[in-house]
């Protein structure tokens, strides 16, 4: 009896469609209730043969892919996914809800977990991937914000989309829909009051900067500071410990709030703006302070169907981000070039097949100045700008992409889902100088990246932090560095821990003449008191230098690469109680450095420590010249004339080199085994931490 149903179930199908789905007996019986119990949760009174009707009659699967329930910029987005299926299944599509969970990489900041950020992007790609292979729809609607979400989802429906294309299947379509912008919590004035006894024993610096932080929304970097600012009184005996951990309680609060999250942050502006670059994202939702309406959902939702049944090839995912992707370059440099997209675009680039590099990305810092500026401490915030947008005074991507146009920085003839940039821009308000500058008057000239080179790097990317971009970047520039070495941010932890830990590790290793001799050259010619050092004793010049700003100090953390630990996000947190290392000192790694550094950095550096590059070779106290005007980042040594730049051969031909690298490959034994397969298998930071192909 059963034997006969599925033979009758199996000619009952049609094969008009070429979709081997629907040819076969098990795809339907296995899938009408998975889309049963997905409109239930809905809202939807589905029927039965409905479904089975729908999905005979080779109607478009579309996958609604969002974050799981940890993932933070998830929060708020359960009645929009539901608004979404509804929308679908009202259109005459087959919804499915799938869900991928993905670690927050602030969660995981100096901790082991670090080490799984950037390459859970690859993971989702391959998790998605397979996905839309094995489950054979049509297309997808993707929900996030996070960058390492997004990038991978759009990697993994690239992967999808050309494979089909290869077997003349039809191709994939998407529509990706950043998440809400929440509101931003400010501090009550209930609860500033709480902090006014503390203001009073505040010097007057500590109180300027308290204000200014309590003028901005209250998020999670913002907490961060405060929290600094009480362990360093705490340490000075200014605050006893109870009445700081209440302060502490009173801003968690207030942070502990849906409008903190990643999805309300700069850089989530910027990560919204380049994705909506690439076209695939509707009009009117790249910046949204409020869940769509029905009406732009259905909108969206009609024209991704109606690109699946046409099968409109120039507009499928591939397509799309292939036509776009110098207009994302273009779009990240006026953004504020946001360093985790010069991975994402190359990234990008490899999977559709097109050559971009971060070399390419970098010129275009040079051609395109930097129009979109958010100022918290100032009042425009994210969720300002997402109320502008709302109201009419901005219209997002289109704006952005008509300033832009107006100088030929992108290509207006580049298709969207929604029509080309030319037909868009036409429509879109013109910048007003709240958020987006003008190209004649730009926020800056520069959004502060420069490529660099030299003995002890094929290439890297130095960022200027905001300070340093708008004034003060001689006190850095043409400078020799003192080197403090660490192989690994698990050996850079501990002394960011101690007080002082990372200064003394410098201290205990370089002479008297280390000091004098990087000082005179850096400073000397500038300084009157060159006759008086010379008698000085090394504590006594070291003690000069801290008072006075005048030490210039290399923070190297090697064996941070893609291929040596997944290329962690660093930032130099110290303990309240030392010494800041902002007006002294640069991060320089082969990993990545935190969007919300603030000083001077240089990291993605290539050949990485592990491969063998010139970060595996530094030692603490080594002489390093850096020249950003030139992009010259080199190791050096003292002589006559001020210092010799070492060969790159002697750099190479150091003992210590080898014995780090097989360190480092010892390391890599405690990383998870289900991660550490990925290790071998990956790109350099230069090709975007690319799945490694044979024929790469």
């Amino acid at each position: 009896m059963i034997i006969v149903y599925c033979a009758h179930f199996v000619r009952m199908h049609s094969s008009k469609f070429r979709d081997p789905l629907i040819s076969r007996a098990q795809p339907v019986t296995i899938i009408t209730p998975i889309v049963d119990e997905t409109l239930r949760i809905a809202g939807v009174s589905s029927i039965r043969e409905e479904i089975i009707d729908r999905f005979m009659n080779g109607q478009p699967r579309i996958a609604v892919v969002h974050g799981g329930e940890d993932h933070p910029p998830n929060v708020g987005a359960r009645e929009t996914i539901r608004r979404i299926i509804r929308c679908i299944w009202a259109n005459d599509g087959i919804p499915f809800e799938v869900s991928q969970s993905a670690p927050c990489e602030e969660l995981s900041q100096g901790l082991d977990g670090m080490n799984y950020g950037l390459l859970s992007r690859n993971f989702w790609a391959a998790s998605v991937a397979s996905l839309m292979e094995a489950h054979a729809y049509d297309g997808a609607i993707v929900l996030g914000a996070c960058d390492k979400m997004m990038a991978g989802s759009l990697r993994a429906l690239i992967e999808a989309d050309l494979a089909r294309q290869r077997r003349k299947s039809r191709p994939v379509f998407a529509v990706l829909i950043p998440s809400l912008i929440g509101r931003e919590n400010h501090l009550a004035e209930e609860d500033r009051r709480k902090f006014e006894p503390l203001r009073h024993r505040l010097t007057a610096t500590e109180r300027a900067e308290l204000d200014e932080l309590f003028a901005r929304p209250m998020k999670p970097h913002v907490y961060a500071q405060i929290k600094l600012l009480l362990d360093r009184c705490f340490h000075r005996r200014v605050i006893q410990e109870g009445e700081k951990d209440e302060l502490e309680r009173t801003i968690a609060k207030c942070t502990s709030v849906q409008g903190a999250n990643c999805a309300a942050s700069e850089a989530s502006m910027a990560h919204r703006l380049i994705l909506a670059s690439l076209g695939i994202v509707p009009r009117r939702l790249d910046i949204c302070a409020k869940a769509p309406s029905d009406e732009q959902l259905t909108e969206a939702v009609n024209r991704l169907i109606q690109a699946i049944q046409k099968r409109e090839r120039r507009v499928s995912v591939a397509s799309l981000t292939r036509y776009n992707l110098t207009n994302a370059a273009a779009v990240w440099s006026a953004t504020g070039g946001h360093p985790a997209w010069l991975l994402h675009l190359t990234y990008l680039a490899d999977a559709v097949g097109k050559k971009l590099s971060i070399a390419d990305m970098t010129k275009k810092v040079q051609k395109v100045p930097q129009i979109l500026a958010i100022d918290e401490a100032a009042g425009n915030s994210v969720y300002s700008m997402a109320i502008e947008t709302e109201n009419g005074g901005n219209s997002g991507i289109d704006t952005i992409m008509r300033t832009l146009a107006e100088k030929r920085l992108i290509e207006d003839r580049a298709p969207t889902l929604d029509g080309s940039w030319m037909q868009r821009i036409m429509e879109a308000k013109s910048a007003n100088g709240n958020f987006v500058y003008s190209t004649m008057t730009p926020f800056s000239r520069s959004c502060g990246l420069i490529g660099m080179h030299g003995n002890a790097c094929a290439g890297a990317i130095a960022r200027l932090g905001p300070r340093n971009r708008n004034g003060g970047l001689e006190k850095f520039d043409r400078k020799i560095y003192l080197a403090i070495y660490y192989l690994g941010q698990k050996d850079l932890q501990p002394d960011l821990v101690a007080e002082d830990g990372v200064l003394e590790r410098l201290k205990r290793k370089i002479s008297r003449e280390d000091l004098y001799y990087t000082w005179s050259f850096n400073w000397g010619s500038q300084n009157g008191a060159a006759g008086e050092l010379s008698q000085w004793n090394k504590a006594k010049i070291w003690n000069y230098l801290l008072a006075h700003d005048l030490l210039r100090v290399m923070v190297v953390v090697a064996g941070a690469g893609p291929r040596a630990s997944g290329m962690p996000e660093l930032q130099l947190s110290a303990n309240a109680a030392s010494r800041p290392l902002t007006g002294i000192s640069i991060l320089v790694t082969d990993g990545r450095v935190s969007y919300h550094n603030e000083s001077i950095s240089i990291a993605h550096v290539v050949p990485e420590a592990l491969d063998g590059g010139g970060l595996a070779a530094i030692r603490t106290g080594d002489w390093i010249y850096l020249d950003l005007s030139c992009g010259e980042f080199q190791v050096v040594r003292h002589s006559t004339r001020g210092y010799k730049v070492l060969a790159p051969r002697d750099l190479a031909n150091r003992t210590d080199r080898k014995k780090r690298i097989n360190e480092l490959e010892r390391r890599r034994q405690e990383l998870l085994p289900s991660f550490r397969i990925l290790l071998d298998r990956v790109s350099s930071a230069e090709a975007g931490v690319s799945p490694l192909m044979k024929n790469n």
